[in-house]
């Protein structure tokens, strides 16, 4: 117990010797963490919006109102007929109508201006595998009875893409953060070291293990490291929790993550800060204890 009493004692005293190197290694710590989980936790979001509407239709294939019915009901059937459709949906002009009507009725005035004549009937695809888009326009490019093609596939690539290069941006900004905040717990346990280097070369003297010398140094930095990751923690499940209700999150985006995929991401958050403490503190340290 009383070597414990020891351990905890002198972390404190260590961490009071230069407390704005404390306090500046906790908050790089904390902005690092903080990046890494929103980052991940809003990639989960986009990777949950898409497969939502990858579930949804895919490809809208707006038809020709020059050409007969009958030429409409032929390119449905042929549409059927691809292995890589699922189903396909006609919807009429009426629907069109009643479509529109519906996704702006809080717009009333943008409603009576609309000629709902121009609105086109449509076929609504939906594929087995959402990436055979591409096949599917290729086929109907040149069909008489096709006015225009559109398919949620392409904004979806667009928006995997924008997302996973934002990923890379803040991944690189937060290993850099993170870097600093290594060097900044690095450098204080050294210079706390060097204060200590008296009291160091006695203990050693008397025969105390380098396990030991090291331990308030290892907890100091652990503490350091924990307290910022655990601070990062909350501030995103805070952000998580505000965005669910945010006008985002009730016109865009489903704000919804799983319980245990921020449970997975928060303890490998942590485990990775007391990690990150650990070897920062053996670097920190090492050339003390072997003068």
């Amino acid at each position: 117990m009383n070597k414990l009493t020891y351990v905890i004692k002198n972390t404190f005293v260590n961490m009071r010797r230069n407390p704005l190197l404390v306090i500046a290694t906790m908050l790089a710590v904390l902005v690092s963490s903080f990046l890494v989980f929103t980052t991940l936790s809003g990639r989960a979001v986009v990777e949950n919006n898409t497969s939502r509407w990858q579930n949804g239709v895919h490809v809208v294939i707006f038809l020709d109102d020059r050409v007969t019915t009958t030429a409409h009901k032929q390119l449905q059937e042929s549409l059927e007929s691809y292995p890589e459709v699922r189903m396909v949906d006609y919807f009429s002009k009426a629907e069109a109508t009643e479509e529109f009507k519906f996704l702006f009725k809080d717009q009333p005035e943008l409603v009576q201006e609309v000629d709902f004549e121009i609105l086109p009937s449509s076929l609504r695809v939906n594929l087995n595998d959402p990436s055979d888009y591409k096949l599917i326009i290729e086929r109907m490019e040149g069909n008489p009875a096709v006015k225009e093609i559109r398919a949620s596939g392409e904004a979806i690539d667009r928006l995997l893409s924008l997302t996973n290069t934002l990923v890379i941006s803040a991944s690189v900004f937060a290993v850099l953060i993170a870097f600093a905040a290594f060097i900044l717990i690095i450098n204080t346990l050294r210079l706390t070291a060097y204060a200590k280097r008296r009291e160091i070369k006695i203990m050693k003297n008397l025969g105390a293990s380098s396990t030991y010398i090291r331990l308030p140094f290892i907890f100091e930095a652990i503490f350091e490291s924990f307290v910022g990751t655990s601070i990062a923690i909350g501030l995103g499940w805070a952000v998580i929790q505000y965005s669910k209700g945010s006008v985002i999150a009730e016109s865009i985006f489903d704000i919804s993550i799983s319980d245990t995929y921020l449970i997975n991401l928060t303890l490998g958050l942590i485990l990775c800060s007391i990690f990150f403490g650990l070897i920062a503190s053996f670097i920190g340290i090492r050339k003390a204890l072997n003068d």
